[in-house]
């Protein structure tokens, strides 16, 4: 399994496309109008229809109606749903896009998690009031057993500093950057991203070489 980087917070075309030129495989789009990355359904439209088509856009939403995430899907062109406190989840199983379930963990309480029809899922660091680039870091070595490391985005806090030992403690599916990847709120720093994107190759390449070492043996 190859681990992929997401950067969120995604505001202006020119640094998504040149994050999507370094090989960034998701790019997040925050939809919670209170957020400082909060961008409208028209701008994320505009952004994502000059996009290469190999890029995987999520949207981000706080509490949806169902109605909302189908409007977002069919107004944006989005291809994944990123959904914090959902009102429902049986309506997981009624959208036409993966959902990424996405869980705010505080220290110290203990997080149980059960399948309700999303394809993936996001731990994230809580802050009340604030869901996602907050800064601040998970407890990797904590995280929940039962959530398949195949299915696990990985937030919380995660910068070019520590990226390399989040990686090597949890092994995600994607590892998931907001503030970590910028100068200022929504302004992404791209050589953050580019040195954060050269530590998932490196990472990836040396998981080849261990299999290659491993089917030698």
């Amino acid at each position: 399994m190859f681990t992929h980087l997401k950067i969120c917070g995604i505001t202006r075309l020119e640094e998504a496309q040149k994050i999507a030129e370094l090989g960034v495989s998701f790019l997040g789009f925050n939809f919670y109008e209170r957020s400082p990355r909060f961008v409208t359904t028209g701008r994320a439209r505009e952004i994502i229809r000059q996009l290469p088509a190999w890029v995987n856009t999520v949207g981000i939403l706080v509490r949806p109606t169902l109605r909302e995430c189908l409007q977002i899907l069919k107004h944006t062109e989005i291809k994944f749903l990123q959904i914090y406190d959902p009102l429902d989840f049986t309506d997981f199983n009624r959208l036409p896009a993966p959902v990424i379930a996405a869980f705010r963990l505080k220290d110290g309480v203990e997080f149980s998690y059960q399948r309700r029809g999303e394809q993936y899922v996001l731990l994230d660091a809580f802050h009340s009031g604030v869901y996602g680039g907050t800064g601040r870091t998970l407890n990797w070595l904590q995280l929940p057993a039962e959530v398949p490391r195949e299915r696990l985005f990985l937030a919380g806090g995660i910068n070019p500093d520590n990226i390399l030992k989040a990686l090597t403690a949890v092994n995600p599916a994607v590892i998931d950057v907001a503030s970590g990847a910028e100068r200022a709120p929504g302004v992404k720093d791209l050589e953050k991203v580019r040195a954060m994107q050269m530590t998932v190759l490196s990472f990836n390449l040396a998981k080849i070489d261990r299999a290659k070492q491993n089917g030698n043996n």
